[in-house]
């Protein structure tokens, strides 16, 4: 049996241990999940969408940024929302030491390409969602970073929002403009199985320039028609946040 003395001991080491293993936990990194999650009961500092985003065959850029009270640390959820055909096409969240930080090096790179207005947290996400949902009914799934970013959408009420916010191209189809980082091959074959050659509208890329152009039903005749990954997903991936 072990002595009063083996016993103090046994308890002291027991606790020092204890005490390494909290410490290490503290100092370990955080997940990117876990650190949204405790943003997410931050208060919603400021949202901004493209000002043209009622017209729905124009990509959005939906931005929303929470702000912790105690340190004004932000961090932001991006989304790049194709209401005519992909849905989310990008999705990221990012942190930023202060609003002044925020601005400068997202809200103010994000103007010198496109105008942008500030917009209501529930009309932000009912954007994201529009554009989810729509490309949903096609199959198409969102960008992978997307699961992540989301959380800070979780408490916003998009379907409170009145009217609703419109999707689709011309003639109420679905519109695809192939951009330069659509897998454009993949994303054209999956349209044509799933909707036929009358049930959509699209313009392809001519070529670096950017231009566009038409193609007709022929022209997709030699292309190899690839079938979804295992899970169901059709590669739509961008990267033009």
């Amino acid at each position: 049996m072990p002595t009063r003395r083996e016993q103090k001991r046994a308890k002291h080491e027991a606790k020092r241990k204890e005490k390494r293993k909290e410490a290490a936990r503290q100092s370990a990194p955080r997940s990117l999940k876990s650190l949204l999650t405790t943003a997410l009961n931050w208060p919603v500092a400021e949202c901004w969408a493209n000002k043209d985003w009622k017209d729905s065959t124009k990509l959005n850029q939906v931005v929303v940024a929470r702000r912790n009270p105690a340190t004004g640390e932000i961090y932001a959820g991006m989304y790049l929302v194709d209401r005519a055909c992909l849905g989310v096409k990008d999705a990221y969240a990012a942190n930023f030491a202060s609003m002044t930080n925020f601005h400068r090096e997202l809200i103010d790179k994000v103007k010198q390409r496109q105008g942008m207005t500030k917009v209501d947290f529930n009309l932000a996400a009912a954007i994201v969602k529009a554009g989810l949902e729509y490309a949903a009914s096609l199959d198409l799934h969102p960008h992978r970073d997307y699961r992540e970013a989301s959380i800070l959408l979780r408490d916003a009420e998009p379907d409170a929002l009145v009217p609703t916010v419109p999707v689709g191209g011309p003639e109420g189809k679905p519109f695809f403009v192939a951009g330069p980082y659509d897998n454009t091959e993949r994303i054209m074959a999956h349209l044509m199985r799933r909707l036929g050659p009358e049930g959509f509208h699209y313009l392809m890329p001519m070529g670096p320039d950017m231009e566009f152009m038409d193609m007709d039903e022929e022209e997709f005749e030699d292309w190899e028609i690839v079938e979804p990954d295992d899970d169901g997903v059709i590669d739509v991936e961008s990267r033009e946040i």
